[in-house]
């Protein structure tokens, strides 16, 4: 049977209210006194150590405001050193922010993946080297953020430089070199099928898988698979050669 939460609540303080009743009748006057200085003593207790503790919580604000404003004054001083202010800061905040962000997205490709994207790479190279040529670097917190990017790039550098070697291609009429002919040797994958990973790993030079050029240097990316970014290149060209066909 279920009761209603008033009800029970009612009985509850009915309870209640008949035992301290019951309690107040055995007492005499003396100990009623007693009992009620003690309860007002503990209160006025509790009341003064709530004073006091709103009282350090004030204090603490004050000093926190203090120390924020001296922060930012001796920011703001470090930043005139260089010839900058905070907004400018900022700005330059995001940019390490991205780069780093960037980095880590990279490190965390697997080799494959890493050498489909080397133009990315050495776009970062790029972007984190046009931030070292600003005075804003020299600030701690971004020379310390920037150099941890620098190490990171250095690393995606030399996974890049162990896992490709290159292939100069040779004219079609004595070479018969094509993504798909070079792809299929047996020094370079000694499989047709894997010609997309060529491709994306030179996407720089190769705007169309159809069209190279005598004399263009190829990395060739390690591998005896195709990654993902590269099974959906191919997809996408096939997908569009059977349009063509089809008209």
């Amino acid at each position: 049977m279920k009761f209603h939460w008033s009800v029970t609540l009612m009985l509850a303080a009915l309870l209640v209210f008949s035992f301290g009743l019951a309690t107040a009748q055995e007492m005499n006057k003396e100990q009623w006194q007693q009992e009620v200085d003690k309860y007002t003593q503990q209160r006025n207790e509790l009341s003064d150590k709530i004073k006091s503790l709103n009282s350090s919580i004030e204090s603490m604000k004050s000093q926190s405001g203090k120390l924020d404003g001296d922060y930012t004054k001796a920011m703001d001083e470090l930043y005139g050193l260089v010839g900058s202010d905070a907004t400018k800061a900022g700005e330059f905040r995001k940019q390490v922010e991205y780069s780093e962000n960037a980095a880590n997205d990279l490190m965390r490709l697997s080799d494959a993946d890493l050498i489909a994207r080397e133009t990315e790479v050495n776009d970062l190279e790029n972007k984190v080297r046009g931030l070292w040529s600003d005075k804003l670097s020299l600030v701690p917190e971004f020379w310390d953020r920037l150099t941890a990017v620098n190490e990171k790039i250095a690393s995606l550098k030399t996974t890049l430089a162990n896992q490709i070697k290159t292939y100069t291609v040779g004219t079609w009429q004595r070479d018969r070199d094509c993504l798909w002919n070079i792809s299929k040797k047996k020094d370079i994958y000694d499989n047709a099928w894997l010609w997309p990973k060529i491709w994306q790993g030179n996407r720089d030079q190769i705007k169309d898988p159809d069209v190279i050029k005598t004399g263009w240097k190829l990395k060739i990316p390690k591998g005896n698979e195709l990654s993902a970014e590269e099974k959906t290149a191919a997809k996408k060209y096939y997908s569009k050669k059977a349009v063509v066909v089809g008209q």
